[in-house]
């Protein structure tokens, strides 16, 4: 008995070990990431290439993203609509220039007082952000998440000395979302213009002066050789983020660990990006600060006090919007609340410290 099931057995085993292990392979993903901004271009530029490339390197080529610049595929401004529609899978770019399309993104960029890089992070992961930026892009057939920001933003470059409020009027002046919101209530006539047209436009006349980013992007575009005078820190481009967005379809297509890829790729970029562009204006400002022909300072008090109300104006206007825009203006800023309650004895309490103990 014990010798027929021995043979039995032994008869079977070579035939299981025989059997062909079945692999499935997965589903290839071909992405299109058209991007707002020329391809390359320090910070959010290198930043949309080096997303792409992780996630085709650690899905194995699993998800193939290929990145397009502003107008290789689709016009700059034109990216978000272009997943909506299909032409694209995915966008980057930022929130500030979809505010057309729903003001609520402009809060992820750029928002009047607003959420600094560290209390954007903390709000968007922790503090309901997500589920708020859900809840408006959803809909549209978008997964959005932020990718990043280059902080704190120059108010801008003008060509002439800014002396008091008169000085803005009439102005014409390249800003995006919410900041020229704030401006046009200053006098100033704000335009949005794609990036690469900053130079060109200041240089021919048309613009009297822009805001762009920060020391790092604004010496690269080189807006130092057609405005004398920097003027900073921005009011409103505070966290200065950037959108990463995925098509609905193409997002669920992908299995759960892709997505949780996907996911964890946009949060280490997030967090790359800001620490990239953060070390490149330490730089670019060392620069900046040693050319004799150009003036850095602050708005002087008068801008600053009419600001402040132009922003509390602009703020409730947005609110007025719908039930969902005062529902999350008022969650935006009760999380600012409580970073400013936080912060006044902390980080700022030490900012100014350590300032005095520099000189």
């Amino acid at each position: 008995m014990k010798r027929r099931a021995f043979i039995t057995a032994a008869t079977v085993a070579p035939a299981a070990l025989a059997t062909p292990t079945i692999v499935r392979a997965q589903p290839q993903h071909n992405w299109k990431l058209v991007t707002s901004l020329p391809r390359g271009l320090p910070g959010p530029g290198v930043s949309a290439q080096r997303w792409a490339d992780r996630i085709t390197q650690i899905s194995e080529g699993a998800i193939r993203v290929e990145v397009f610049g502003a107008g290789e595929l689709v016009a700059p401004f034109a990216t978000q609509e272009a997943v909506e529609s299909g032409t694209a899978e995915a966008y980057h770019g930022s929130g500030s220039w979809f505010s057309g399309r729903n003001i609520a993104h402009a809060f992820f960029t750029a928002a009047p007082y607003g959420l600094t890089f560290d209390e954007m992070h903390a709000w968007m992961y922790y503090g309901g952000g997500q589920e708020l930026l859900d809840e408006f892009t959803n809909p549209r057939g978008l997964k959005v998440f932020i990718g990043g920001g280059s902080g704190l933003q120059t108010a801008g470059w003008f060509k002439n000395e800014i002396t008091s409020l008169e000085d803005l009027q009439g102005l014409n002046f390249r800003a995006a979302g919410l900041y020229g919101e704030v401006l046009r209530k200053l006098g100033v006539n704000p335009t949005s213009i794609p990036p690469g047209d900053i130079f060109a436009s200041l240089q021919a006349g048309t613009l009297d002066g822009a805001e762009w980013v920060g020391p790092s992007n604004d010496l690269a575009f080189g807006l130092q050789n057609v405005a004398s005078y920097m003027y900073a820190p921005s009011p409103v481009e505070i966290y200065g983020g950037i959108e990463f967005g995925i098509g609905m379809e193409p997002w669920n297509a992908l299995t759960d660990s892709q997505r949780v890829m996907v996911e964890a790729v946009t949060e280490a970029e997030a967090n790359r990006s800001s620490a990239d562009t953060l070390h490149a204006h330490l730089q670019a400002y060392e620069k900046l600060r040693n050319m004799p022909d150009l003036t850095i300072d602050t708005f002087p008090d008068e801008v600053w006090t009419a600001i402040r109300s132009a922003a509390e104006e602009v703020i409730e206007e947005v609110k007025q919007t719908s039930d969902f825009h005062r529902r999350f203006v008022d969650a935006y800023y009760a999380y600012v609340g409580q970073a400013v309650e936080y912060k006044r004895y902390y980080d700022t309490g030490f900012l100014v410290q350590r300032q005095n103990f520099f000189g």
